[in-house]
């Protein structure tokens, strides 16, 4: 699990510009969202394995998501997306030109009150709709400290994982450290997320 993370990380996941105490959770992005059920041949909403950039763009204009852009050097193409009334971003990671992976990003913050305000209830929303999908049966533990998270680690705390049949499911919370453009010093950010790999 970890390697897939540290891949992600080391390609671009992060963005420095969306690393901020976000817009409220009530956004206005579409929610279609859902995650695909075990057998079902979707990934989140209507994305499938293999599609290709195009048509992964195709449907979420179609779907109504907002904010869409792709990054062609980088093989993302990233969207708000909306859960239970949380915002969070969808990241889809193509190798060679296939959708590998999807990735839903909770908001990134570093504000004294963010971990315990605003990212733990995105946390809990997402476990419980996991949770809700795709069963209690996982490995899974509780809601990390902040202190405990380690610094730059890709994997960061992996709260939860679902090894089942035909994907593999991993919530985590991550921390890690951006320069700030105005001030040039590095400050401590954290975040959740939760991958969803077919097999």
């Amino acid at each position: 699990v970890k390697p897939i993370l540290s891949l992600l990380f080391a390609g671009g996941l992060f963005c420095p510009s969306q690393a901020e105490q976000a817009t409220p959770k009530t956004s206005r992005s579409a929610e279609p969202s859902a995650f695909g059920a075990v057998g079902a041949s979707t990934i989140f909403a209507d994305l499938r394995k293999g599609d290709s950039p195009k048509v992964v763009l195709e449907k979420l204009k179609r779907d109504k998501f907002r904010e869409i852009d792709e990054d062609k050097t980088k093989a993302l193409v990233r969207c708000a997306a909306k859960l239970n009334n949380f915002r969070y971003d969808l990241v889809c990671r193509f190798v060679g030109e296939r959708l590998e992976l999807c990735v839903l990003e909770g908001r990134k913050g570093w504000q004294f009150s963010f971990y315990d305000e605003i990212l733990e209830p995105q946390w809990n929303n997402l476990r419980k709709t996991l949770t809700k999908t795709y069963g209690s049966k996982r490995t899974s533990r509780t809601f990390p400290k902040i202190n405990e998270i380690p610094m730059n680690d890709p994997g960061g705390i992996i709260t939860d994982t679902w090894d089942l049949e035909d994907r593999l499911i991993v919530l985590a919370v991550q921390a890690f450290e951006l320069k700030d453009c105005c001030t040039n010093r590095l400050i401590e950010y954290t975040t959740c997320l939760v991958l969803v790999q077919p097999k």
